[in-house]
């Protein structure tokens, strides 16, 4: 039986996820790379930061298989015509077999597809940042927020974090009552005053303040009201990006998938879910499932994407 190869590839800030499968939905081989973020590496790195992924894919298959029936990858920051462009070249040229398609999609889709299996909705990708996704079943896409942390990610780790500390230091000058938040802030940074966070949090503001978020929501379910009140308005955040999504769907009845940090908070998750009508779907799968849906495109069928998705889930 002739047998059609796939890669699909999920690349993030932080890390990269390939995958070498068959139409069947057997994965022959999974590996785990570098970032290939586009705006962080130079072109050289990136090369052979592909050329590594793509030789550890290929290891034990590159004798058995000749040609790609679909490469798809979703790839943080490729929403950009140039930056997409550079990334479809780059993969075409350090894949080890040819392709006879080579696809790079922004990395929301991958996010969005994992909850959806490739059907029209919306993502709202909230972890250390914010920003919703949305895509029709044409193919033609939106976006909404996702402007970065200096004027825009409210219902973000970061937002949250920020807020959490800010209060904190103000009750350390005596401008508001310390409470439940405040001693587990102390707790959490390991220190004895809470001015002496600010070096803690300004080496690396990012990370340090969206890893507050399990903090603020342990002292929400502890009945500390600040903490209540920084939670609902991230709540409120994240609803007022989904109904601004809804609108481009005309209030259409699609699923809404939850991807990112932030959408581990029950507090969070059951408020969102509760206040809409649609299903909001937290994916069991990684968003590599997404790319696989991707490459697979028409060839997909529920069976195969069945199979996929319970070997990821194992995996």
């Amino acid at each position: 039986m002739m047998v059609d190869y796939y890669v699909a590839i999920d690349g993030g800030g932080t890390k990269t996820d390939a995958v070498l499968f068959d139409h069947t939905g057997h994965i022959h081989h999974r590996v785990i790379g570098e970032s290939t973020n586009p705006n962080a590496p130079t072109q050289e790195q990136l090369t052979e930061r592909f050329k590594s992924i793509f030789n550890a894919l290929f290891l034990s298959h590159k004798a058995n298989i000749s040609s790609l029936k679909h490469c798809f990858a979703g790839m943080s920051g490729a929403d950009h015509p140039v930056l997409n462009d550079r990334i479809r070249q780059i993969i075409q040229g350090t894949l080890p077999v040819p392709a006879e398609r080579v696809q790079v999609e922004n990395d929301a889709v991958n996010a969005l597809w994992s909850g959806t299996e490739g059907k029209e909705g919306m993502v709202v990708i909230a972890g250390t940042g914010s920003i919703l996704y949305g895509r029709y079943a044409n193919g033609e896409s939106f976006r909404i927020g996702g402007w970065g942390h200096l004027v825009s990610d409210e219902g973000s780790g970061y937002h949250i974090g920020r807020e959490a500390v800010a209060y904190a230091l103000k009750a350390h000058d005596g401008l508001r009552e310390k409470g439940v938040l405040f001693e587990s802030l102390l707790k959490h940074f390991q220190i004895e005053k809470m001015s002496d966070v600010i070096p803690l949090i300004y080496d690396d503001p990012k990370p340090a303040l969206a890893g507050v978020v399990p903090i603020v929501d342990k002292a929400t379910a502890q009945g500390d009201p600040v903490a209540q009140q920084i939670m609902e308005t991230a709540i409120q955040a994240l609803l007022e990006l989904i109904h601004a999504g809804l609108d481009h769907f005309n209030q259409k009845r699609i699923s809404i998938v939850a991807t990112g940090g932030i959408w581990k908070s029950e507090t969070i998750y059951n408020n969102v879910r509760d206040q809409i009508e649609q299903p909001l779907i937290r994916p069991e799968v990684p968003p590599v499932y997404g790319s696989m849906i991707g490459a697979l495109g028409e060839a997909g069928e529920n069976n195969t994407f069945t199979t996929l998705k319970k070997l990821l889930m194992t995996k």
